[in-house]
């Protein structure tokens, strides 16, 4: 390894941006949760104590020898890490990686020790890159190619100079602020070509969107089963779990995203058993979900794309009454509870489109239903009940007999649940023997899988098919994005109802939760502008894929045809203007000339102003140099425009000749007033000599009065 220069501006410089390179990357892997307090901690003392050694105020006395032995014990440690410890590769790797970070930077003295370091952030931004797939990571990308350039640019200074012979005179002040000007011009020219490489070079997204679990714990908020008699504190999480823009039809913002429905109640657990799902109809790109009957029906409906995070489920999230479903799918499936599923899709994104009818959930005719025969299937699916509390076959009872059709036993029970109890996410202290009992009869509030759990038993009860719904509410909508958010704490559960005649009606008996007033009002702007973020990282890199880049092709091809057609139209009315103006001049000169004259005005104008533009810089070089507050530049424009005088005369200054060195090789009948003014410029731009800088513009000016 080249050695650096002694330690100096351009070695303070290498060492900073080092530093800051090595923390960009530990904070990337720290946001993503998957660093431990007592990794974290060590990693955060050392980089303090890093600073405070380029700081000089802190030296750590670790010898060679402590640090080889050090890094053996930690390499046996290791394995046991692995196997008994975290029983994690990654975590137990990232740990390893920690380790060997916080030893160079207490050590890092020579090349290598930097070469190692650099690697070391290197591989820390390698793993944020796997264990995250939101928009921070960009910011921790950014100024990771930042404090790269910036290392890298001084490192080359900093060798180079140790090897060097001749040593150049610098401001510190002045040489950190142009390294990081350099540093900040090379990323961001790095970052425009690698945007135009990410869009143009083909690949596919499949590898970037296959996301492994991690820990294996499932996704608070949504599962594929509903148990009751939780007891403790229920936790909320807000990762967020889909991603929804509405591509055509109403943005509604009252919509609900199913996913599956349950239909085996137990007493306290929601479940399906198992069972074969059909497979989808496939049609023109389309999976077909609803039936004929059903796509016919004459209502509203919207076309939406969805972009689902990663998650413990095959379920694929729709709206309402979904009829097709698009996507890059080989094979989906629906169940006997109408939920859609793609197998495989486990802990991984998706992207899909879909149409959904949503039309009037209750239409006047839904409410004259009459009782009619239950097939009997629905009878054996969706009327089985375990043994209940007789409290609760009671309530069922008498809230739904006095009702004469199926839709209103429904509405009369869901209008009972939403007024007579009350919203909350407290579980009781203790697991109670019937949950559903107590929470009727006893604690009278709960959260949605309670609600929803204790409509659809008395449903099947007062002889209506019912089946607990699970997904997501609407989520927030973004108006910078144009998007839905929906997060885990969006999780919702409801109930779906079998109306003869009709078909599954969905009803809501949980009531409104208590909001907080006023809260987040102040840092909404800067939440919306967050998540639109994410939005656009979602929709441009994680989604980004061939078939996106096709259709980014084609956009591009139809707005350079648009352009095209545009100019080739403005032209001919630019044709058009010319020949009606120079018809008008013939008939009407006195009212046709004078918009040609202002027409040829402006352009006058502007020709005078590029033309004038130099002599007004120079003059503006001049009066700053004179007045002691001229900069290199103005002094170099000054000397060009001496040089250009003498050029007129047949004396040429070659490329590769230094003013010096033209003056002392050129003719003797160079004039000695543009020698006197070389000297001068030479005194003013190199040794910063102000008396020198001052007699400049009457040098320059005086040689232009002999010429």
């Amino acid at each position: 390894m080249p050695q650096l220069a002694a330690r100096g501006p351009v070695h303070s410089f290498f060492e900073t941006s080092l530093l800051l390179l090595v923390a960009t990357g530990f904070v990337g892997v720290l946001v993503t949760g998957r660093l431990g307090p007592v990794t974290g901690a060590a990693m955060a003392l050392a980089l303090v104590a890093r600073a405070g050694i380029l700081a000089g105020w802190l030296r750590i006395p670790l010898s060679d020898l402590a640090v080889r032995i050090l890094t053996v014990l930690y390499i046996g440690f290791y394995p046991l890490d692995f196997l008994y410890v975290s029983r994690d590769f990654l975590d137990a790797t990232i740990r390893l990686v920690f380790f060997v970070a916080v030893i160079k930077l207490l050590t890092a003295r020579t090349g290598r020790d930097y070469l190692y370091l650099g690697v070391i952030a290197f591989l820390e931004l390698l793993a944020a890159a796997v264990l995250s797939w939101n928009a921070v990571f960009l910011i921790f990308l950014a100024f990771f190619v930042v404090f790269a350039v910036a290392a890298r640019t001084a490192y080359e200074i900093a060798t180079s100079s140790a090897q060097a012979h001749l040593k150049a005179y610098y401001t510190p002040g002045k040489l950190g602020r142009r390294l990081a000007a350099l540093s900040g011009a090379l990323a961001l020219g790095i970052a425009v070509l690698s945007a135009g490489l990410f869009f143009v070079v083909p690949r596919a997204a499949s590898a970037y969107l296959s996301h492994f679990p991690g820990t294996g714990e499932s996704v608070v908020g949504f599962t594929d089963e509903v148990t009751l008699g939780s007891f403790g504190k229920l936790l909320q999480s807000s990762e967020i779990m889909l991603r929804v823009k509405m591509l055509h039809g109403p943005r509604r913002r009252d919509l609900k995203w199913r996913g599956g429905a349950l239909r085996h109640f137990d007493g306290s657990r929601w479940s399906n058993p198992p069972a074969l799902g059909e497979r989808l109809e496939s049609g023109r790109g389309q999976y077909l979900v609803a039936r004929r009957r059903q796509r016919e029906r004459v209502g509203m409906r919207v076309q939406y794309g969805v972009f689902r995070g990663p998650m413990d489920t095959d379920t694929i999230f729709l709206a309402d009454t979904p009829e097709a479903v698009s996507g890059q799918f080989s094979r989906l499936e629906v169940s006997d509870t109408d939920t859609v599923t793609l197998g495989g899709s486990r802990w991984r994104s998706l992207h899909y489109e879909a149409v959904s009818y949503v039309g009037p959930e209750r239409p006047p005719e839904l409410r004259a239903m009459r009782d009619e025969t239950i097939p009997p299937r629905f009878r054996t699916l969706f009327l089985q009940l375990p043994p209940l509390d007789p409290r609760i076959v009671k309530l069922a009872h008498a809230i739904s007999d006095s009702q004469l059709t199926p839709y209103w036993r429904a509405a009369a029970i869901e209008h009972y649940l939403r007024t007579e109890y009350g919203y909350a996410l407290e579980l009781p202290a203790e697991r109670p023997a019937d949950p559903l009992a107590d929470f009727l009869f006893v604690r009278r509030k709960g959260h949605c899988e309670y609600f929803a759990s204790a409509m659809a038993v008395m449903l099947r009860e007062a002889g209506v098919p019912s089946r607990l719904v699970t997904g997501f509410q609407s989520g927030l909508y973004n108006p910078l994005s144009e998007s839905f958010t929906v997060r885990s704490s969006d999780a919702h559960a409801w109930v779906e109802a079998f109306i003869p005649g009709w078909g599954w009606v969905a009803f809501d008996p949980t009531p409104p939760a208590p909001t907080e007033a006023g809260g987040g009002t102040f840092f909404e702007p800067a939440r919306l502008l967050l998540d639109a973020l994410e939005t656009y990282w979602n929709d441009w890199v994680v989604q980004y894929d061939v078939t996106r880049q096709v259709r980014l092709a084609r956009g591009v091809q139809d707005r350079m045809w648009q352009a095209s057609y545009r100019t080739a139209l403005g032209w001919q009315h630019a044709q058009a203007w010319v020949r009606r103006t120079w018809l008008g001049l013939k008939q009407q000169p006195r009212e046709t000339l004078w918009p040609v004259l202002v027409v040829l005005a402006l352009a006058a104008g502007v020709w005078g102003a590029v033309q004038l533009r130099p002599l007004w810089k120079a003059r503006a070089a001049a009066q700053r140099v004179a007045q002691g507050r001229g900069t290199v530049s103005d002094c170099a424009l000054l000397y060009e425009r001496a040089a250009r005088v003498v050029e007129r005369r047949g004396f040429v200054r070659q490329p590769w000749q230094t003013p010096a060195e033209f003056v002392a090789a050129g003719d003797a009948a160079i004039p000695e007033a543009f020698r006197e003014l070389t000297t001068m410029y030479n005194l003013a731009r190199f040794a910063h000599d102000p008396e020198a800088a001052r007699r400049l513009p009457g040098l320059v000016r005086s040689l232009e009065a002999r010429a």
